[in-house]
């Protein structure tokens, strides 16, 4: 009887490595970094923001966006509407106007952001590109993402990419969960995010 028992028990675990399964759909994500690669659960964090372009930011300023007429009809346009608005439509997602990457990949902040940070400064200087009697209440920071071949950085300079995650996720963590972030001085405790 116990023979019959081991055989199907071998059986049994032979078998599941013949048959193939979907792979768990999961929304976690280790993300590398030198310090000790970081665990980030993207569900969670979209449970406690207010909208994706918190941190999926190219979403506002890209041009991947559904059309209006896609799904209303010709009368309606994004004129009529500010974000806000937009975004205070129960049944919208951030996805139900932009076109969202393909399914689960997370943003390459390095595109933008470089590995060390080059200046201190976070803008640069008008007079740079534009002559002496330029000045920034000319255009609306929505006028000057309309030029043509414009980007965020003609007029930013990106700060590294530890400063922005650092920046980013510290602030919140210690507003949100304080006790599990910080030490009882109020300190960063690092391993709570790195994994060593």
């Amino acid at each position: 009887m116990l023979i019959v028992l081991a055989l199907g028990a071998a059986l049994v675990g032979v078998a599941g490595y013949w048959v193939e399964s979907e792979p768990a759909n999961t929304d976690r994500y280790y993300l590398e970094s030198s310090g000790g690669a970081v665990v980030f659960e993207h569900q969670a964090h979209v449970d406690v923001t207010d909208g994706c372009e918190r941190c999926h930011h190219d979403l506002l300023s890209s041009d991947s966006r559904y059309a209006c007429n896609e799904c209303h009809g010709e009368d309606v346009v994004a004129d009529d509407f500010d974000h806000d608005d937009l975004k205070a439509i129960e049944a919208h997602t951030c996805g139900t106007c932009h076109q969202v990457s393909e399914p689960a990949q997370p943003q390459n902040c390095r595109e933008c952001h470089p590995s060390a940070q080059e200046e201190d400064q976070l803008a640069v200087a008008c007079v740079q590109c534009h002559g002496d009697d330029y000045t920034t209440d000319l255009l609306t920071h929505d006028d000057m993402q309309e030029v043509h071949d414009q980007s965020c950085t003609g007029c930013h300079n990106a700060r590294s990419i530890s400063a922005v995650y650092h920046e980013q996720c510290t602030r919140c963590h210690l507003i949100e969960k304080r006790e599990l972030f910080a030490t009882g001085e109020g300190s960063v405790r690092c391993e709570r995010c790195h994994l060593k």
